[in-house]
């Protein structure tokens, strides 16, 4: 066996194992709670003294400084899910983003223990929630590919156009040999 066959066929074992790891990972197809679909996890706080400010609807500053502080836009509003757990929605400032005309939800707060653990939802929420209403479209694949991530969708289809064609100019290439060259 070549060298280069042998160094082939051991790459293509390497990708399969690391295929199936990473495949062991992924979530069971349309579960609304696997953490890809639902949210992500940014940061964790004592909970000490700031869950009566959140039952009351009241921001702590504490954890408005742990938000800021990080780089991410203040919640505007919070609001009790259930015991243990809010929601704090954000309002959109109107120069920066006049695609999102309402408040949005944007952080999940969840008590774990003598913790608050802040999570940011998935933009998924978010397509699920308002996107029927936002696109008028009543399919929700249509509506985040061709609406929502238009731009992603057009990008993508430009970058399989364009290996299309360079794999159809190599194989084309190929065919032509000089008459007179023996290789």
């Amino acid at each position: 066996m070549k060298l280069i066959s042998l160094s082939a066929l051991l790459f293509v074992i390497v990708l399969g194992a690391l295929f199936i790891y990473v495949a062991e990972d992924i979530p069971d197809f349309g579960d609304p709670y696997s953490a890809p679909n639902r949210y992500i996890k940014l940061f964790s706080m004592d909970a000490n003294g700031l869950e009566d400010n959140l039952n009351q609807g009241v921001i702590p500053k504490s954890l408005a400084d742990k938000i800021a502080e990080r780089g991410l836009p203040l919640p505007t509003r919070v609001e009790s899910v259930e015991e243990g757990e809010w929601d704090f929605f954000l309002v959109p400032e109107e120069k920066q983003q006049d695609f999102y005309p309402k408040e949005q939800k944007y952080y999940f707060i969840k008590k774990e223990g003598a913790n608050l653990v802040v999570f940011r939802y998935a933009p998924i929420i978010r397509y699920i929630e308002e996107g029927h209403e936002e696109t008028e479209v009543p399919n929700m694949v249509t509506y985040i590919l061709a609406d929502y991530r238009g731009y992603d969708t057009l990008g993508e289809t430009t970058v399989i156009f364009t290996a299309g064609v360079s794999v159809l100019l190599l194989l084309r290439r190929r065919g032509k040999r000089p008459e007179g060259r023996k290789l």
